[in-house]
Order: structure tokens, then C-alpha cells, then sequence
């Protein structure tokens, strides 16, 4: 598990910004932990209801204006810094997935980032924000490009059978200024040849801020035994030589129809 490493001055390992003037009075320890508590028990009910990719309540950009200038954009005057002064968004990529392009899920954010502000002393103080900005900043750390799903999952009724076709899409990052272009689209592992892209907008295109492209397949096998293969998409972003890679597994497996049960019973006369 990875743990948040915070600075004792301003949360995250930089400088301090001064102290603006107090609006209002910042929430006390006890107020702030019932609050975050409250927080979380919100979050889980709309992780639960909302889907998995794409979710339209959750703002990138939002987040990444409330990152850059904190107080100003969360319009909360006591608070004494922004993430910005600290560390970047792609510091925190790092920290919580491993690199700078990291595939993180929305949830994941929001929890070390709710850990924080409920953990760390020097973060309380963005528990005044409300629970919408901080899931605006949670989307804006977990805005790296994302397929809409990790599995599509196939089942031919017999052998030399195609399936019906599924999809998928992958969408680029949306608060960035950087185009991302698909350099490969691939089908690996053992079984790879009984599946096919029937069509793919992906391969080799290049996206814009928050657009998306397609690729669909269909699963086809000459003997019953199943397989799990990987598709993976390798990409770079903006001028960086960085290639990173998305996949999303393929799943397929053949169920032969059950014949129905025969009449039976004697025809001697």
C-alpha cells in the first residue's frame, strides 16, 4: 500500500503560500471528522450509483483549476495553499500509480485523497472544501487516458461460430492542452488468433483532449477450449517520448447448445 507523504509546513513537500485573510472560521477537528466521515459515506453512495467510466458529475478541468489556485477557484479565503505550490499532478501519478501516465481509477484518488485531508494535519484545512471539489480534484489526479471497460467477455454457441461483436472505447485525458497518439493496436497471448477486430478507429490516430475513439472484436474458435488474451494499446502523449500501454482482456469461451431430450419410449406393435 502506498502511503501519502506530507510535509509538516504545507501538506505536500513545498513551499507555503501566506496566509490570506480569514473569511471564515476553519471547521474544528471534531467538526471535520464527522464531516469527512459524512464525505465518505456520500462518495461510496455515488461510486455506487454512478458508472464506472465517463462519470458526468466528476470535472477534470474543475479539478484541475481548484489544483492550481485553490483557494481562489474553491472561493474559500482561509485556506493558506494550493496543491500547485506543493508538487504537481503528475508528482502525484507517480506517488499513487506508479508513473506519470498511471492508469488510476476515479476511486482510488478519491481515497488517498480523502485519507489525506482526514489523516495528515497539515491537509486538514482542505476539509473545508465541499465534497464535490474534492472529487473534482480526485477526477483531475485520475485523468490519464482510460479504456470504458477492463474485460469484454465472449461466448461462441458452437465451434467455427462467431459471436456477436463487442466494443470498447478509449478515451484521452480531458484537462490537458496535449493530443495523445495510439501508436499500436495489438491482440497477444495464447488463443490471440481466435479473435478478431472487426473494426478500430484507435490504431494509429491521434486524439484530442477528452475525445475518444473505438475498436469492436468477435470471438471465433475451431475447437471448444476457451481463451484469455490481451488487447493492448500503447500510446504516447503530447511531446513526450514516454510509451505507456492500456489493455483490456478478452475473454471467450465455447458453450455448445443442449440438444434437446429425446422422445424414448418402445413403437413395438
Amino acid at each position: 500500500m502506498h502511503h501519502v507523504v506530507i510535509d509538516e509546513h504545507c501538506g505536500f513537500n513545498g513551499p507555503t503560500m501566506p496566509a490570506r485573510t480569514p473569511v471564515r472560521t476553519p471547521a474544528r477537528p471534531d467538526r471535520l471528522a464527522l464531516r469527512l466521515l459524512a464525505a465518505a459515506a456520500l462518495c461510496c453512495v455515488a461510486l455506487w450509483a454512478a458508472p464506472s467510466w465517463g462519470q458526468s458529475a466528476d470535472n477534470p478541468a474543475n479539478g484541475r483549476a481548484l489544483w492550481d489556485d485553490t483557494p481562489g477557484a474553491s472561493g474559500v479565503n482561509n485556506l493558506t495553499n494550493s496543491c500547485s505550490n506543493c508538487h504537481t499532478v503528475q508528482d502525484r501519478r507517480t506517488k499513487i500509480g506508479g508513473s506519470v501516465f498511471a492508469d488510476i481509477s476515479f476511486n482510488t484518488a478519491m481515497t488517498r485523497l480523502t485519507q489525506a485531508i482526514s489523516a495528515q494535519l497539515a491537509m486538514r484545512q482542505f476539509g473545508a472544501l465541499d465534497l464535490q471539489q474534492v472529487r473534482d480534484l480526485a477526477a483531475y489526479i485520475a485523468d490519464t487516458p482510460e479504456a470504458s471497460t477492463a474485460q469484454l467477455d465472449f461466448t461462441a454457441i458452437a465451434i467455427n461460430t462467431d459471436t456477436a461483436t463487442q466494443f470498447f472505447d478509449l478515451k484521452s485525458a480531458v484537462a490537458t492542452t496535449e493530443s495523445l497518439l495510439i501508436t499500436g493496436v495489438t491482440i497477444t497471448g495464447s488463443g490471440a488468433s481466435k479473435f478478431t477486430r472487426t473494426s478500430d478507429t484507435c490504431n494509429l490516430a491521434t486524439l484530442q483532449p477528452g475525445l475518444s475513439c473505438r475498436v469492436t472484436v468477435k470471438f471465433n474458435s475451431p475447437d471448444t477450449a476457451g481463451a484469455l488474451v490481451q488487447l493492448n494499446m500503447t500510446m504516447r502523449q503530447g511531446a513526450s517520448a514516454t510509451v505507456f500501454t492500456r489493455t483490456v482482456l478478452l475473454n471467450g469461451v465455447v458453450t455448445p447448445a443442449t440438444p434437446p431430450p429425446s422422445g424414448g419410449g418402445s413403437t413395438g406393435g
